[in-house]
């Protein structure tokens, strides 16, 4: 009896200073529009820091001012 056991690479890669070290973000023509484009860009700006920002690592980002947040940030991109 033989067995094939296949192995998935679950290696962690950290792209938080992906950018910052000089790599390039490769964009789908339709990427612009959708749902994370719009929330990385809402995020990237630092008038918005006080209502919603990345953590500190990079890979999640936290929101500090919900009603702040739903009544002037989100409907400058969503609506």
């Amino acid at each position: 009896m033989s067995s094939s056991l296949k192995y998935v690479d679950h290696t962690y890669r950290d792209f938080s200073r992906y950018i910052d070290e000089g790599g390039q973000l490769i964009k789908h023509k339709k990427c612009e529009a959708n749902f994370p484009a719009k929330l990385h860009k809402m995020l990237s700006e630092s008038t918005h820091s006080d209502v919603i920002t990345w953590m500190p690592h990079g890979r999640a980002w936290k929101i500090l001012d919900k009603d702040l947040l739903f009544s002037s940030v989100i409907p400058q991109y969503y609506l």
